[in-house]
């Protein structure tokens, strides 16, 4: 069984969270016998990856197991003609092709070539077809969409969606298609759950994740300055992550002209151990969205045994139900009040929902526990 996995940034570029779960994806399939090969641009990587991985551009690595091409490109991204020639000269080789994104042309295609050589394929928009992110260009998306796309991905094998809530979004798009819901589980290889003492040291008010207006951060730095000073001063706030610099500028704005100013840190972004380190010692992580498919920074935090306070716009309810955290209307007084229930949590109280946020994921969401159920999708549509 050969698959092949198309998208605009691969592991270990960290531009998104397709970045990492189609990397683990990609990498347990492998291991379970299935060849796969991965077609991406070098979007995203860094010239310390690309030192690390021994990554050589346009041909093909072996990147922890799995077969991984980065391309080039000429100006920018949409201009990668080696990446072109080589999808129509190589797609025909495979059983299937999974295709990540809906309104990136190189995703179109690619889409094209399987129609062409009629080789079976899957979409995956990825949240880029949720209203709060149609906001963005919308006119352009609808336009695009209306006369082209919907047409082309009609003979996608299916639409595959992480959550629920992302599957009710999509299926008024394309109603009569089939969808599988697959999440993005994670790799939880060499993660533990903290011990006690490394819970109780705990602290601090986490922001991780692109900033852009539909992730709703000004809820956040305005809940933040709502809380008691006793609770301020012992948990920084920390907005992780990067954007345009105009829209930095407007939160680090909104912090200034804070009476808490001093403790709202902007640390850039952050990835590996660095990233890795900030979830372990933060105490809490707030996702405040107006749109979210999925939040892979969810399960990363949990991983780390650091609770979740996240929005009603994200298809993360279960947190209450398993314990380590909470769903909640975005306005900046719910996250404050939250905020506050964890803050002021009890030290078994406070362990307790640590704890949860472990089991949560180690329990639901590792590859490694669910990657069957993957490779039995796959082989469903090849054999169909």
């Amino acid at each position: 069984m050969n698959i092949l996995y198309v998208l605009g940034s691969y592991y270990p570029a960290q531009q998104g969270g397709p970045n990492n779960t189609v990397h683990w994806q990609a990498k347990y399939l492998s291991q379970e016998g299935v060849n796969i090969t991965v077609a991406s641009l070098k979007t995203g990587l860094t010239e310390g990856s690309i030192i690390n991985y021994n990554i050589r551009l346009n041909v093909e690595n072996n990147i922890e197991g799995v077969s991984s091409i980065y391309f080039d490109y000429i100006l920018n991204r949409y201009f990668s003609f080696r990446m072109y020639f080589w999808l129509v000269f190589n797609i025909k080789r495979f059983d299937f092709v999974q295709l990540t994104s809906y309104f990136f042309p190189l995703t179109w295609f690619a889409a094209i070539i399987c129609r062409i050589y009629n080789v079976k394929f899957s979409i995956a928009p990825r949240g880029e077809l949720e209203p709060n992110a149609l906001k963005y260009k919308n006119n352009t998306k609808k336009i695009i969409n209306a006369v082209f796309l919907k047409y082309l991905y009609r003979k996608a094998c299916f639409i595959l969606v992480t959550s629920e809530q992302e599957f009710n979004f999509c299926k008024f798009y394309f109603p009569s298609m089939k969808f599988e819901i697959v999440p993005n589980y994670i790799d939880m290889n060499g993660i533990s759950l903290l011990g006690q003492r490394e819970i109780s040291k705990k602290s601090g008010v986490l922001y991780l994740g692109r900033l852009h207006p539909k992730k709703g951060i000004e809820n956040l730095i305005a809940a933040y300055t709502l809380l008691p000073p006793k609770f301020i001063d012992k948990n920084p706030l920390l907005i992780v992550g990067s954007g345009s610099p105009k829209y930095e500028n407007e939160l680090k704005s909104i912090a200034m002209n804070s009476d808490y100013a001093y403790n709202i840190k902007f640390l850039g972004h952050k990835q590996g151990v660095e990233k890795n380190i900030i979830y372990k010692k933060s105490k809490v992580l707030v996702l405040p969205s107006y749109s979210e498919n999925f939040g892979n920074v969810v399960l990363e935090s949990l991983c780390f045994s650091t609770p979740v306070i996240s929005s009603k716009y994200t298809p993360w309810k279960s947190l209450q139900d398993g314990g380590c955290g909470f769903w909640i209307d975005n306005t900046s007084y719910e996250i404050k009040n939250k905020l506050e229930i964890v803050l002021r949590a009890s030290s078994v109280k406070y362990t307790s929902l640590a704890e949860n946020s472990y089991r949560f994921v180690e329990k639901n969401y590792s590859i490694d526990r669910n990657i069957g159920t993957v490779k039995r999708m796959y082989i469903k549509y090849i054999q169909n």
